[in-house]
């Protein structure tokens, strides 16, 4: 910033000190005054010129001096230049340091997720070792289930064949439909028989083109229905190439686990959507609901509660033969079935 010398404008006129510009030297007639910087003002022209200031030293100050002078200016240059290297220096030595430690940390990461890869191949591994010791479990329980259920349910049907034959005499109205009750729990009893069987060899699909609409229909008529639940079907003609007989039995598995659920009254949803290729199943009950610690568990083999049976690891596996996805929730409890209309 300048400095300037203000002259007196007249003799009879002076500027007020208190409305001059910063750095502003006053001639007076009497005393000098000093300004706001310190500096002593001269009150006449002729005493500032007579006066001897030398280098100019004690009115501007030495960082202006460097500024002025060649050399000072030439030294503080050198002086804010070597610092200005010390500084990239420094910086550099931070930058390398960083990027040793960058790399390190890259390297730490690289060999935690490598490690992490190898834990779950371990993980998979045992976990698929285990399946195979449960469904050798499975194996043995299934065989003998069957050989010890399937004898007295045939002779059970056997004798409902012969009621029935007599009933077409009778016309007893009340007598028939106790009957085809009956027929219809023996097929129940042998289904749940054949869907622990089909869990444990894993069958190939049959595949045929079908209307899942009627095959809807089907299910729900096959069920014992409490005389207060209300099943509500809501489905659209589709057609589908799926295996008509494993999927009656997973409709007619999960319904019936609805039924138990909400007891001797209730509400039970099915409904079938399309969605691209896709087709949507959903069963909705108004039940209590799975408790939540089972809730990742019902899909597991051998898994089972009092509400449910030990088919839905069964329901799993033939959905995801046919490339399809089941999921469940719960508030309320609902399952959610998505197949392609062929899995081909």
């Amino acid at each position: 910033m300048r400095k300037y010398i203000h002259r007196e404008i007249s003799k009879n006129q002076e500027i007020d000190p208190m409305n001059a510009p910063d750095r502003t030297i006053f001639f007076k007639k009497h005393k000098p005054i000093p300004n706001e910087n310190g500096l002593e003002q001269i009150s006449k022209k002729s005493e500032f010129m007579k006066k001897d200031y030398g280098d100019f030293s004690d009115i501007f100050p030495e960082s202006l001096l460097e500024f002025t002078d060649p050399k000072k200016f030439n030294k503080k240059i050198n002086s804010i230049k070597n610092e200005l290297e010390k500084e990239i220096e420094h910086y550099d030595i931070i930058h390398k340091q960083l990027l040793k430690k960058s790399e390190s940390v890259k390297k730490a990461k690289e060999s935690l997720l490598k490690r992490q890869k190898e834990l779950n191949l371990h993980i998979e591994k045992k976990s698929h070792d285990f399946e195979i010791k449960n469904l050798q479990i499975i194996g043995k329980m299934s065989s003998k289930i069957a050989h010890d259920i399937r004898n007295p349910l045939t002779v059970l049907k056997v004798q409902v064949d012969l009621m029935k034959l007599r009933q077409k005499k009778d016309k007893d109205t009340l007598m028939s439909s106790s009957l085809s009750r009956m027929e219809r729990t023996i097929f129940h009893f042998t289904d749940q028989i054949d869907d622990e069987m089909t869990f444990v060899k894993s069958p190939k699909l049959d595949l045929k083109i079908f209307n899942l609409k009627n095959l809807l229909k089907d299910s729900v008529n096959e069920l014992i229905i409490p005389k207060d639940v209300i099943l509500s079907v809501s489905s659209k003609n589709c057609r589908v190439k799926w295996d008509e007989t494993k999927i009656r039995v997973i409709l007619t598995n999960i319904l019936q686990n609805a039924i138990s659920a909400v007891g001797s009254k209730g509400n039970i949803i099915l409904k079938s959507s399309e969605s691209n290729s896709n087709v949507n199943i959903l069963v909705r009950d108004s039940g209590p609901g799975i408790a939540e610690e089972n809730l990742d568990r019902i899909f597991e083999p051998l898994f089972t509660t009092k509400k449910m049976g030990t088919g839905l690891a069964s329901c799993k596996q033939i959905i995801q033969m046919h490339r399809g996805i089941i999921t469940v929730k719960n508030k309320p409890t609902t399952f959610t079935i998505i197949i392609p209309k062929n899995p081909n």
